[in-house]
């Protein structure tokens, strides 16, 4: 995986914030509520599409995803948290951290309109 393939013209720095889970249980039992985010804990990092290779990858083990973030350092969010990038909203269905160094943390991230 290159570099290169992150940084095409329109994939830029985007700023990103780490959603916290508010609300509780509704009437029926089930847990409800929405995200806010989190404005102490910023991932600023390059957005792009994902390959029809990783999208058939991630759909292999029930976890559908439509993007992937790349950012500089260690992971700053798990798998289940979410991202908030202005009005659109990505849910962690992996993070990798190729090499083990604390050099580079890509997050698999399928974008959602229902949160």
């Amino acid at each position: 995986m290159s570099a290169i393939y992150y940084l095409r013209p329109g994939n830029l720095f985007k700023d990103f914030f780490v959603g916290i889970r508010t609300g509780g249980v509704d009437s029926k039992g089930r847990t409800g509520g929405s995200y806010k985010a989190d404005e102490k804990k910023p991932i600023r990092a390059v957005l792009a599409q994902a390959t029809p290779q990783e999208k058939a990858r991630w759909e292999q083990i029930q976890h559908p995803i439509t993007h992937t973030l790349v950012d500089r350092g260690r992971p700053k969010a798990e798998t289940g948290d979410v991202l908030m990038c202005g009005n659109r909203h990505f849910y962690i269905q992996g993070v990798d951290e190729p090499g083990q160094l604390g050099l580079y943390t890509i997050y698999y991230v399928e974008e959602r309109i229902d949160l």
